[in-house]
């Protein structure tokens, strides 16, 4: 591999370490190669690049999630408690299967944790036993809140948190569930650019809004998971910079193997992804490192 500074080079491994990094080394390596050699073009920098590229993401990712997360839990407490009481949580009839688990679970989290609002709650009142759902589910991880709404019966409350995201009660569960595995790989600094996927979600049917319509390359790949999320943000924040954001790092790491990560060739000219709206910010650096690009490829 040629290495264009070597003091820099020195650097990034001195805080990156070398088996975290390794995973990047593959796409410029020799394919099959016994002895792992390297690409004639392979360069020190080219890996760091796409270091940066997939860390880069993950911040974005999380971002994203953290806003649906956000909407998750307020529309699950909004149609529950309408229809069900403060705490219908607490009551066996709506669940499906695993209640004991839901709630050995909540009883763990509410007394382990420090939040103010829950303590608060415990000194000012003592019926009911615990917190209404607005302020316990808050407490949950995305995960126990992913596996309390698969447990939760198809009813209707359920069914018009599917209704607002316009895809069916099945579609959804299997999004949480998916958003909350990929979340949980952000947050251990995981790699996400060409990393398979073991928890796929659905692809909608029939979704009620503008969905992909050129087919992903892999279903088991990062490309699926970001129209997902890029799907429900066009509901819960239509002017979300999560679309300009993606764009602009696509554009200013245009070398970058999007194939790996499941892009279809074409996916900028979807219908779904121009549907998108991109404030004139975003169009500005997007436009700004494309022209960069074209320069110092073509050496104008």
């Amino acid at each position: 591999m040629r290495i264009n500074n070597e003091k820099s080079a020195r650097h990034e491994l001195g805080n990156i370490n070398y088996y975290r990094l390794s995973a990047y080394f593959l796409p410029f390596q020799k394919y099959n190669d016994p002895y792992h050699m390297f690409m004639p073009w392979a360069t020190f920098e080219g890996v760091m690049n796409l270091y940066r590229f997939d860390r880069e993401l993950r911040v974005i990712v999380l971002d994203a999630i953290e806003r649906i997360e956000v909407a998750l839990r307020c529309k699950i407490a909004y149609e529950y408690c309408t229809r069900y009481g403060a705490n219908w949580y607490e009551d066996s009839c709506l669940y499906k299967r695993g209640y004991g688990i839901v709630m050995k679970k909540m009883r763990e989290e509410l007394a382990r944790t420090k939040e103010a609002f829950i303590q608060h709650y415990y000194k000012k009142y003592t019926s009911p036993t615990h917190p209404p759902s607005w302020m316990a589910i808050e407490i949950l991880s995305f995960g126990q809140l992913s596996m309390m709404f698969k447990n939760l019966n198809n009813n209707d409350a359920k069914k018009a948190i599917a209704d607002y995201f316009g895809v069916g009660i099945s579609v959804l569960e299997s999004w949480i569930e998916h958003l909350a595995y990929v979340r949980n790989i952000c947050a251990h600094h995981g790699r996400l650019w060409n990393r398979t996927l073991t928890v796929t979600p659905t692809i909608p049917k029939r979704p009620l809004y503008e969905w992909i319509r050129f087919p992903p390359g892999k279903p088991d790949k990062l490309y699926v998971s970001l129209c997902v999320m890029a799907y429900l943000l066009k509901i819960i924040t239509p002017k979300d910079y999560f679309a300009g954001k993606l764009k602009t790092l696509v554009s200013r790491l245009p070398r970058t193997d999007l194939k790996a990560a499941g892009f279809n060739k074409n996916w900028e000219a979807d219908p779904f992804w121009k549907s998108i709206h991109i404030s004139s910010t975003y169009r500005f650096r997007i436009l700004f490192f494309r022209c960069r690009y074209f320069y110092l490829s073509t050496g104008k």
